[in-house]
């Protein structure tokens, strides 16, 4: 038997469970806001969840627009928010944002943002390592009869429109989706190990009313191998990661 909870968040829409029968979520919507009818300015970059990197400080961060608007002298300027601590800044100018393709082109980032290439399965598998180094468990490595078994379901999961556990699942289930954006390796692991913070390793539990079942598959000690997919249109993206040996089981600590 596994946990069952519900999270709910206030930014970009995300769907996150963890290994089967566990359900949890947290839900994100973008609600982006465009220039009056009567501006004649053209927006330079669409809303359309891609990610973008915007200088501040003298760093480039990781973010999404949220909304755009033009002065009547025509200038441009978006509201977006960092994905990083979900912080929202307005009147951003364009000359501080580059696009998911200039920011790469440019070398400000190497994030990926599917498992298609060797440099995505590298990003999910060290972003599953990084949390399990925090807690001193062994590191994971790739298995692509896992990813495989994980794409068969993402696939379905898309093709339905919806998000839930394949029954009967003889591995470890981690789930994400979203709408309206792009999510990262990096960041869908991050969704999951973040509730590290809901989590009492003393009497090995979460929070009231928090979930934290994702993490504790993520840092479970005995697992060894992961394997992960995703699927994506031009509105919804479903992450699978399946886990062998399995974890979260009533009465065991993960480590």
């Amino acid at each position: 038997m596994r946990k069952i909870g519900l999270i709910e968040a206030l930014f970009a829409s995300v769907v996150v469970a963890t290994c089967a029968p566990q359900l949890n979520a947290a839900t994100v919507r973008p609600a982006p806001v465009s220039s009056s009818p009567s501006t004649l300015i053209a927006q330079s970059i669409p809303l359309d969840g891609k990610p973008v990197y915007v200088l501040q400080n003298g760093k480039w961060r990781e973010a999404n627009l949220m909304g755009w608007s033009s002065s009547s002298d025509g200038v441009e300027s978006y509201t977006i928010t960092y994905l990083e601590d979900n912080s929202t800044e307005e009147d951003v100018g364009r000359d501080r944002i580059r696009t998911l393709a200039e920011a790469q082109n440019a070398g400000i980032s190497t994030n990926v943002y599917d498992l298609s290439s060797q440099a995505g399965i590298d990003q999910m598998v060290s972003a599953h390592n990084q949390w399990r180094a925090k807690v001193g468990v062994p590191p994971l490595r790739w298995s692509p009869e896992l990813a495989a078994y994980a794409q068969e379901w993402a696939d379905k999961l898309l093709a339905e429109g919806k998000s839930y556990h394949r029954p009967n699942n003889k591995y470890g289930e981690n789930l994400a989706s979203a709408e309206q954006q792009q999510l990262s390796p990096a960041r869908v692991v991050d969704l999951w190990g973040n509730e590290s913070l809901d989590y009492n390793y003393a009497n090995n539990s979460c929070a009231p009313e928090k979930v934290c079942g994702h993490y504790t598959q993520v840092v479970w000690g005995k697992t060894t191998e992961v394997g992960c997919a995703m699927a994506r249109n031009n509105n919804q993206e479903f992450w699978v990661c399946n886990y062998n040996p399995p974890g979260n089981y009533n009465g065991e600590k993960p480590y």
